[in-house]
């Protein structure tokens, strides 16, 4: 899959910020998980609450609970990024092995494809 264009490797400060980058995603990821793990505790019966609160509740349980998920497959994907680096084999499409360009690494530093091939996977 040779993609029509050429891009450049990424340089030593680069990696170097996409790399601080990670950590920080991965520790806000982390804290976010943290601070709404009470949340995800089974909503109890009250005695003064009524059926609608207690659905409402529920509802929104389930909307935190969704929500925790995507921040856990986000961080599943941060963290293989970090072990991509400690391979040196961060930056490198997964798919077709070019190069993924800095502008989208430092949008979404654990990108593992470089937007042609994630484009073609879509």
């Amino acid at each position: 899959m040779n993609h029509a264009y050429m891009i450049d490797e990424l340089t030593e400060n680069q990696r170097t910020e996409l790399d601080r980058d990670l950590r920080q995603l991965k520790t806000d990821l982390e804290s976010l998980l943290e601070m709404t793990e009470s949340g995800t505790r089974p909503v109890k019966l009250k005695d003064n609450a009524g059926r609608l609160t207690r659905m409402a509740e529920l509802h929104d349980q389930s909307i935190l609970m969704a929500n925790r998920n995507v921040v856990k497959n986000r961080l599943k994907q941060v963290n293989a990024a970090l072990q991509r680096i400690e391979k040196d084999v961060y930056g490198d499409c997964s798919a077709c092995g070019e190069p993924i360009n800095f502008p989208r690494l430092k949008a979404y530093p654990d990108a593992a494809m470089c937007l042609a091939c994630k484009s073609e996977t879509e």
